[in-house]
Protein backbone atom coordinates (compact mmCIF):
# COMPACT_ATOMS: atom_id res chain seq x y z
CA UNK A 1 0.00 0.00 0.00
CA UNK A 2 2.65 2.22 0.90
CA UNK A 3 5.02 1.68 -1.99
CA UNK A 4 1.69 2.47 -4.17
CA UNK A 5 1.16 6.03 -2.51
CA UNK A 6 5.01 6.52 -3.01
CA UNK A 7 4.47 5.64 -7.00
CA UNK A 8 1.20 7.74 -7.23
CA UNK A 9 3.62 10.51 -5.55
CA UNK A 10 6.30 10.41 -7.83
CA UNK A 11 3.77 10.00 -10.71
CA UNK A 12 1.94 13.35 -10.08
CA UNK A 13 5.34 15.01 -9.34
CA UNK A 14 6.83 13.86 -12.63
CA UNK A 15 4.04 15.66 -14.57
CA UNK A 16 3.60 18.59 -12.44
CA UNK A 17 7.36 18.91 -13.09
CA UNK A 18 6.42 18.86 -17.17
CA UNK A 19 3.95 20.81 -16.72
CA UNK A 20 6.29 23.59 -15.31
CA UNK A 21 8.79 23.34 -18.39
CA UNK A 22 6.10 23.02 -20.91
CA UNK A 23 4.54 26.77 -19.40
CA UNK A 24 8.08 28.27 -19.22
CA UNK A 25 8.85 27.20 -22.37
CA UNK A 26 5.75 29.59 -23.96
CA UNK A 27 7.99 32.44 -22.32
CA UNK A 28 11.17 31.59 -22.42
CA UNK A 29 13.24 33.35 -25.36
CA UNK A 30 16.47 32.13 -26.82
CA UNK A 31 20.00 34.01 -25.73
CA UNK A 32 20.06 37.46 -26.47
CA UNK A 33 22.73 39.04 -28.55
CA UNK A 34 23.19 42.45 -28.16
CA UNK A 35 22.91 44.17 -31.56
CA UNK A 36 24.43 47.70 -32.25
CA UNK A 37 24.86 48.65 -28.66
CA UNK A 38 25.01 52.57 -28.07
CA UNK A 39 28.43 53.90 -28.83
CA UNK A 40 28.58 56.13 -25.18
CA UNK A 41 27.10 56.34 -21.80
CA UNK A 42 25.76 59.50 -22.59
CA UNK A 43 23.87 58.09 -25.32
CA UNK A 44 20.12 57.09 -25.19
CA UNK A 45 18.05 55.01 -27.82
CA UNK A 46 14.27 55.61 -28.45
CA UNK A 47 12.28 53.01 -30.57
CA UNK A 48 9.04 53.05 -31.93
CA UNK A 49 7.63 49.97 -32.98
CA UNK A 50 4.14 49.00 -34.25
CA UNK A 51 3.91 44.77 -32.97
CA UNK A 52 0.73 44.36 -34.80
CA UNK A 53 -2.35 43.18 -33.56
CA UNK A 54 -2.83 39.62 -34.93
CA UNK A 55 -0.81 36.56 -35.49
CA UNK A 56 0.47 36.61 -32.59
CA UNK A 57 1.74 33.10 -32.39
CA UNK A 58 3.66 33.21 -35.22
CA UNK A 59 5.79 36.43 -33.44
CA UNK A 60 4.97 36.02 -29.48
CA UNK A 61 8.94 35.15 -28.94
CA UNK A 62 10.62 37.58 -31.84
CA UNK A 63 8.94 40.62 -30.59
CA UNK A 64 10.25 40.66 -27.47
CA UNK A 65 13.89 39.13 -28.54
CA UNK A 66 14.21 42.30 -31.23
CA UNK A 67 13.06 44.49 -27.95
CA UNK A 68 16.17 43.09 -25.49
CA UNK A 69 18.44 42.04 -28.78
CA UNK A 70 18.38 46.31 -29.42
CA UNK A 71 17.91 47.25 -25.67
CA UNK A 72 16.33 50.72 -25.82
CA UNK A 73 15.90 53.11 -22.99
CA UNK A 74 12.03 52.98 -23.63
CA UNK A 75 10.10 52.47 -26.23
CA UNK A 76 6.82 53.46 -27.72
CA UNK A 77 4.60 50.62 -29.06
CA UNK A 78 1.62 50.33 -31.00
CA UNK A 79 -1.45 47.42 -31.48
CA UNK A 80 -0.33 46.42 -28.23
CA UNK A 81 -3.56 43.52 -27.15
CA UNK A 82 -4.37 41.96 -23.62
CA UNK A 83 -2.18 39.24 -25.14
CA UNK A 84 0.57 41.03 -26.13
CA UNK A 85 0.80 43.24 -23.01
CA UNK A 86 0.65 39.51 -20.62
CA UNK A 87 3.47 38.69 -23.25
CA UNK A 88 5.58 42.02 -22.75
CA UNK A 89 5.51 42.00 -19.20
CA UNK A 90 6.11 38.60 -18.74
CA UNK A 91 9.03 38.38 -21.24
CA UNK A 92 10.87 41.40 -20.37
CA UNK A 93 11.23 42.48 -16.57
CA UNK A 94 13.84 44.48 -17.38
CA UNK A 95 11.02 46.59 -19.15
CA UNK A 96 8.15 48.82 -17.13
CA UNK A 97 5.03 48.90 -19.01
CA UNK A 98 2.74 52.30 -18.95
CA UNK A 99 -0.05 52.32 -20.96
CA UNK A 100 -4.13 51.30 -21.07
CA UNK A 101 -5.87 50.00 -24.03
CA UNK A 102 -8.43 52.53 -26.45
CA UNK A 103 -11.43 50.75 -25.66
CA UNK A 104 -11.90 50.65 -21.62
CA UNK A 105 -9.05 52.89 -20.42
CA UNK A 106 -7.78 49.57 -18.50
CA UNK A 107 -5.82 46.36 -19.28
CA UNK A 108 -8.46 44.12 -18.85
CA UNK A 109 -9.02 41.42 -21.73
CA UNK A 110 -11.36 43.82 -23.59
CA UNK A 111 -9.45 46.77 -23.44
CA UNK A 112 -8.62 47.25 -27.15
CA UNK A 113 -5.21 47.86 -28.28
CA UNK A 114 -2.72 50.15 -26.22
CA UNK A 115 0.07 52.73 -27.51
CA UNK A 116 2.25 51.82 -24.37
CA UNK A 117 5.64 53.14 -23.38
CA UNK A 118 8.43 50.72 -21.98
CA UNK A 119 11.48 51.79 -19.96
CA UNK A 120 14.53 50.21 -18.75
CA UNK A 121 13.89 50.00 -15.07
CA UNK A 122 17.54 49.65 -14.19
CA UNK A 123 18.23 53.40 -15.73
CA UNK A 124 14.94 55.13 -14.84
CA UNK A 125 12.12 56.12 -12.25
CA UNK A 126 8.72 57.10 -13.41
CA UNK A 127 8.02 60.61 -12.52
CA UNK A 128 4.37 61.07 -14.14
CA UNK A 129 2.91 59.95 -16.95
CA UNK A 130 -0.79 59.66 -18.61
CA UNK A 131 -3.15 58.97 -21.42
CA UNK A 132 -5.30 60.82 -22.89
CA UNK A 133 -8.15 60.04 -26.05
CA UNK A 134 -7.23 61.43 -29.14
CA UNK A 135 -10.71 63.06 -29.92
CA UNK A 136 -13.23 66.04 -28.73
CA UNK A 137 -12.94 64.17 -24.98
CA UNK A 138 -9.55 63.49 -24.13
CA UNK A 139 -10.08 62.62 -20.83
CA UNK A 140 -12.33 59.65 -21.37
CA UNK A 141 -12.98 56.69 -23.84
CA UNK A 142 -14.15 58.44 -26.91
CA UNK A 143 -13.69 58.23 -30.91
CA UNK A 144 -12.33 61.17 -32.01
CA UNK A 145 -13.61 63.35 -34.94
CA UNK A 146 -14.45 60.67 -38.10
CA UNK A 147 -11.80 57.64 -37.19
CA UNK A 148 -12.53 54.11 -37.85
CA UNK A 149 -10.96 53.29 -34.14
CA UNK A 150 -10.83 54.86 -30.56
CA UNK A 151 -7.39 56.46 -30.64
CA UNK A 152 -5.28 57.25 -27.64
CA UNK A 153 -1.66 58.61 -26.77
CA UNK A 154 0.60 57.50 -23.68
CA UNK A 155 3.26 59.80 -22.18
CA UNK A 156 6.17 59.37 -19.79
CA UNK A 157 8.23 61.61 -17.59
CA UNK A 158 11.02 59.64 -16.98
CA UNK A 159 14.10 60.06 -14.40
CA UNK A 160 17.74 58.73 -14.90
CA UNK A 161 19.01 57.07 -11.86
CA UNK A 162 22.37 57.81 -11.73
CA UNK A 163 22.57 61.33 -13.45
CA UNK A 164 18.84 62.97 -12.48
CA UNK A 165 18.06 63.62 -15.90
CA UNK A 166 14.67 64.22 -17.38
CA UNK A 167 13.18 63.37 -20.51
CA UNK A 168 9.48 62.46 -21.50
CA UNK A 169 8.54 60.03 -24.46
CA UNK A 170 4.90 60.51 -25.74
CA UNK A 171 3.57 57.87 -27.98
CA UNK A 172 0.42 57.69 -30.75
CA UNK A 173 -1.12 55.51 -33.13
CA UNK A 174 -3.33 57.85 -35.35
CA UNK A 175 -6.03 56.46 -37.59
CA UNK A 176 -5.70 55.15 -40.74
CA UNK A 177 -9.18 55.79 -42.35
CA UNK A 178 -10.53 59.20 -40.94
CA UNK A 179 -8.88 62.45 -42.43
CA UNK A 180 -10.15 64.68 -39.99
CA UNK A 181 -9.19 62.21 -37.44
CA UNK A 182 -5.37 62.37 -38.61
CA UNK A 183 -5.63 66.17 -39.11
CA UNK A 184 -6.90 66.89 -35.57
CA UNK A 185 -4.97 64.04 -33.96
CA UNK A 186 -1.38 64.79 -35.55
CA UNK A 187 -2.12 68.43 -33.89
CA UNK A 188 -3.19 67.45 -30.49
CA UNK A 189 -0.52 64.82 -30.05
CA UNK A 190 2.49 67.16 -31.46
CA UNK A 191 0.89 70.47 -29.20
CA UNK A 192 1.13 67.67 -26.56
CA UNK A 193 4.36 67.28 -26.74
CA UNK A 194 5.65 70.44 -26.80
CA UNK A 195 3.99 71.44 -23.64
CA UNK A 196 7.47 69.41 -21.71
CA UNK A 197 9.71 71.96 -20.68
CA UNK A 198 12.57 69.18 -21.18
CA UNK A 199 14.25 66.53 -23.84
CA UNK A 200 11.03 65.38 -25.58
CA UNK A 201 10.71 62.24 -27.82
CA UNK A 202 6.77 62.14 -29.85
CA UNK A 203 6.91 58.03 -31.56
CA UNK A 204 4.10 56.56 -33.48
CA UNK A 205 2.89 55.22 -36.11
CA UNK A 206 0.79 58.38 -37.63
CA UNK A 207 -0.54 56.82 -40.73
CA UNK A 208 0.71 59.29 -43.04
CA UNK A 209 3.96 59.85 -45.05
CA UNK A 210 6.82 62.50 -45.50
CA UNK A 211 5.16 63.48 -48.66
CA UNK A 212 1.98 64.81 -47.10
CA UNK A 213 1.02 68.21 -45.50
CA UNK A 214 0.21 66.29 -42.63
CA UNK A 215 3.78 65.56 -41.96
CA UNK A 216 5.19 68.93 -42.83
CA UNK A 217 2.25 70.29 -40.58
CA UNK A 218 4.34 68.59 -37.70
CA UNK A 219 7.95 69.70 -38.86
CA UNK A 220 5.98 73.48 -38.56
CA UNK A 221 5.55 73.41 -34.99
CA UNK A 222 9.51 72.65 -34.17
CA UNK A 223 9.75 69.27 -33.85
CA UNK A 224 12.54 67.43 -35.91
CA UNK A 225 12.22 63.92 -37.37
CA UNK A 226 15.19 61.90 -36.07
CA UNK A 227 15.78 60.57 -39.53
CA UNK A 228 16.51 63.93 -41.37
CA UNK A 229 18.78 65.20 -38.77
CA UNK A 230 20.97 61.55 -37.94
CA UNK A 231 24.42 61.63 -38.57
CA UNK A 232 24.15 58.37 -39.60
CA UNK A 233 20.57 57.60 -41.35
CA UNK A 234 18.81 55.30 -43.33
CA UNK A 235 15.83 55.70 -45.97
CA UNK A 236 12.88 53.64 -47.10
CA UNK A 237 9.30 52.33 -45.67
CA UNK A 238 8.81 51.51 -42.36
CA UNK A 239 5.12 49.65 -43.38
CA UNK A 240 5.81 46.49 -45.67
CA UNK A 241 2.90 44.54 -44.81
CA UNK A 242 5.20 41.32 -44.03
CA UNK A 243 6.25 41.52 -47.36
CA UNK A 244 9.62 43.17 -46.35
CA UNK A 245 11.15 45.23 -49.13
CA UNK A 246 12.86 49.43 -49.17
CA UNK A 247 11.36 51.69 -51.37
CA UNK A 248 8.92 53.59 -50.10
CA UNK A 249 8.44 56.46 -47.44
CA UNK A 250 7.94 56.19 -43.88
CA UNK A 251 4.52 55.89 -41.61
CA UNK A 252 6.58 55.82 -38.36
CA UNK A 253 8.07 58.75 -36.80
CA UNK A 254 10.42 59.29 -33.97
CA UNK A 255 10.75 63.33 -33.41
CA UNK A 256 12.28 65.54 -31.05
CA UNK A 257 12.20 68.59 -29.55
CA UNK A 258 14.80 71.23 -29.43
CA UNK A 259 16.46 70.37 -26.46
CA UNK A 260 18.03 66.86 -27.97
CA UNK A 261 21.39 68.23 -28.98
CA UNK A 262 22.53 65.55 -31.13
CA UNK A 263 21.24 62.24 -32.92
CA UNK A 264 23.77 59.89 -34.18
CA UNK A 265 21.78 57.16 -35.83
CA UNK A 266 18.69 56.39 -37.29
CA UNK A 267 18.06 52.91 -38.26
CA UNK A 268 15.29 51.06 -39.73
CA UNK A 269 15.20 47.31 -38.38
CA UNK A 270 14.75 45.10 -41.23
CA UNK A 271 15.47 41.57 -39.23
CA UNK A 272 14.27 38.80 -39.58
CA UNK A 273 13.62 35.77 -37.71
CA UNK A 274 14.08 32.46 -39.48
CA UNK A 275 11.19 33.54 -42.41
CA UNK A 276 9.66 35.48 -40.45
CA UNK A 277 9.57 39.98 -39.87
CA UNK A 278 8.68 40.52 -36.01
CA UNK A 279 5.91 42.65 -37.35
CA UNK A 280 4.44 44.62 -40.61
CA UNK A 281 5.56 47.09 -39.77
CA UNK A 282 10.16 47.53 -39.16
CA UNK A 283 10.83 48.83 -35.81
CA UNK A 284 12.71 52.36 -36.24
CA UNK A 285 15.10 53.64 -33.25
CA UNK A 286 17.23 56.78 -33.04
CA UNK A 287 20.38 57.21 -30.51
CA UNK A 288 20.57 60.50 -29.25
CA UNK A 289 22.21 62.71 -26.18
CA UNK A 290 20.03 65.71 -24.64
Amino acid sequence: MKNSFLKVVAIICVILSFSSVFSACGNTLPDIVEKDPLQDSESVRIMSFNIRCNEYNKRKKIVPQLIKEYSPDSVGIQECTYTWYKNLTESLPEYEFIGVGRDSGGTDKDCGEMSAVLYRKDKYTLVDSGTFWVSETPDEVSFGWDADCRRICTWVILKNIETGEEYAHVNTHLDHKGKEARVNGSKMVSEHALTFDMPTVLTGDFNFNKETDLYKGIIETGLRDTQDIAVNTMTGKTYHGYDGGVDGSPIDFIFVNDEIASVSTYKIVRDMYGKKYSSDHYPIYADMKF
